[in-house]
């Protein structure tokens, strides 16, 4: 029913390292085998879109997993993970969050079930300003976009398919769907623990938190 495409393709430039994130060690396991084995657990078609470089990273996962090989940017990747996609509904995450819990991929299972789009989403505790002109904007108004985001899989693959016509770039797939299609989203509120590794900052966070998870 659902095919899971994990992206897995990143620079780490933001944490000013070589290799790729999502294969630094995180506790007994790699970053991103958190996602990638919860997703295996649900007999998901898992779809890993990395680098070619990193092959052989995934070498214990050849036969469990689809491999294909990212783009120039994220939305390309998606893209090309997209079209290996065989399952009418499909989740799009970030591998660099190691810590998605089941609560939330069981609340995006029951909206994909109801024929919903589904965009996981953390409420903004922070005060936020347009900077012009200079004005607060409630932050009870705001979320903060998250992954799992997901759908029904041809919609997917379509508003991908006419932004790479028209050469309109988005930084995560709800906001195409929001652009081409009429479709119910449905927001699935998640909690901080779900943050994405960026930075080296983050990275400490996360061996912390695992030590008491």
């Amino acid at each position: 029913m659902i095919s899971a495409i994990l992206m897995m393709a990143g620079s780490a430039s933001r944490m000013h390292i070589k290799e790729n994130k999502v294969f630094l060690p995180l506790g007994d396991k790699a970053i991103f085998e958190y996602a990638l084995d919860l997703f295996l657990s649900y007999s998901f078609e898992v779809i890993c879109v990395i680098r070619k470089e990193d092959r052989n990273q995934l070498r214990k996962y050849e036969g469990k997993v689809k491999i294909v090989y990212g783009g120039k940017t994220r939305q390309e990747s998606v893209y090309n993970g997209l079209k290996e996609a065989t399952e009418p509904f499909v989740l799009i995450h970030d591998a660099a969050r190691p810590f998605v819990s089941k609560e939330t991929i069981e609340s995006c299972i029951k909206s994909l079930r109801e024929n919903k789009a589904c965009l996981v989403v953390a409420p903004c505790k922070d005060s936020v300003y347009q900077k012009t002109p200079l004005k607060t904007i409630a932050r009870s108004e705001l979320v903060l976009a998250q992954t799992p985001q997901g759908g029904r899989t041809k919609d997917l693959l379509e508003v991908h398919q006419k932004a790479l016509e028209e050469g309109f770039k988005a930084t995560d797939d709800i906001s195409l769907l929001l652009k081409y299609k009429d479709q119910m989203v449905e927001l699935i509120e998640s909690d901080d623990v779900n943050f994405k590794i960026t930075t080296q900052l983050d990275y400490i966070t996360a061996k912390e938190w695992i030590k008491h998870a």
